[in-house]
């Protein structure tokens, strides 16, 4: 069964970029009580509470001058990290919701974040395709990792932190060893910009999304694409893995969401009217719980029972 359960709209005063789905310590696997953490073009961060199927804000966070574009939830579950077209970097704290470093990772602009398995370094990718890896401790630049590749649009760490992945703007996807940030391998296969990168659970399979309309599977033990799927009529924005590697969502600025299965490499469902314009991120709260984001300003939660 597949139903949208819940759509805010006017959840920020301009378009939402980002969004992460913080469920507790260790990312457990609960739902009531989650938390909901989203970035806009308005310059805010937003942490909203899940609850009985509602969703409540329960704090704004400011600090950002040119738009949210990045939002993630360190691996331990306790801090996250916000990025801005300001080429600042912020580290939050889950539990206070205070604002732990602030970090300048200019000159040129940040465009995706991430952390290491760690959760010792904050990476971000810029606009000259390097990846700044930052000591989340002091906010010190530790190393400028080689990717190969122009403009970093997205980035994407294994959980068994064996890899760092950086998709660019020239279709091509850099593999990067997780342990020492060392550039490893370039995967080929998109003619178009990379938007969004999945690990998958195990670690062993790596998805991509591309302005070329298709998402593809690469088989990391080959190094090679197992899947490639169509469906999307325009940009695929973003892609996330379901908790137990089963499924896999995608968003696009067609205004789709899409839930595809992962044993077919086909499309499951369709969310056709999703959003009234095009969606920049989807996100998995646990396997029968999904949220994305868009430019109409509105935060969806759909209902994902197989």
């Amino acid at each position: 069964m597949f139903s949208l359960e819940r759509r805010e709209e006017g959840a920020h005063e301009e378009a939402i970029w980002a969004i992460d789905w913080y469920r507790g310590p260790e990312q457990e696997q609960k739902i009531e009580g989650s938390k909901l953490i989203t970035g806009s073009l308005d310059d805010s961060v937003k942490i909203w509470r899940y609850e009985k199927d509602e969703l409540k804000l329960e704090k704004a966070l400011v600090g950002h001058s040119l738009g949210v574009v990045s939002v993630v939830v360190d691996p331990s579950g306790t801090m996250f990290a916000s990025s801005s077209l300001d080429s600042n970097i912020s580290i939050w704290d889950l539990e206070t919701l205070e604002k732990k470093r602030s970090i300048d990772s200019g000159p040129l602009e940040c465009w995706t974040v991430a952390f290491t398995r760690d959760s010792k370094y904050v990476i971000s990718g810029s606009a000259d395709g390097k990846v700044e890896m930052f000591d989340v401790d002091t906010g010190k630049k530790e190393k400028s990792l080689e990717t190969k590749g122009k403009m970093a649009l997205s980035l994407a760490t294994s959980p068994d932190g064996k890899w760092i992945a950086c998709g660019g703007s020239n279709g091509l996807v850099a593999l990067l060893d997780g342990p020492t940030g060392n550039y490893f391998k370039t995967l080929e296969g998109h003619a178009m910009p990379v938007r969004a990168l999945a690990f998958s659970p195990d670690s062993k399979l790596l998805l991509t999304a591309s302005d070329d309309k298709h998402v593809k599977i690469y088989a990391l033990t080959e190094f090679q694409v197992v899947g490639t799927m169509s469906g999307h009529s325009s940009w695929v924005l973003g892609v996330a893995f379901s908790p137990d590697g089963t499924n896999f969502a995608t968003c696009s600025s067609d205004k789709t969401v899409r839930i595809w299965d992962m044993v077919t490499k086909s499309s499951a469902h369709v969310f056709s009217d999703a959003h009234a314009d095009q969606v920049w991120s989807v996100v998995w709260g646990s396997d029968s719980k999904l949220a994305s984001v868009g430019e109409d300003k509105s935060i969806n939660i759909y209902s994902v029972i197989k």
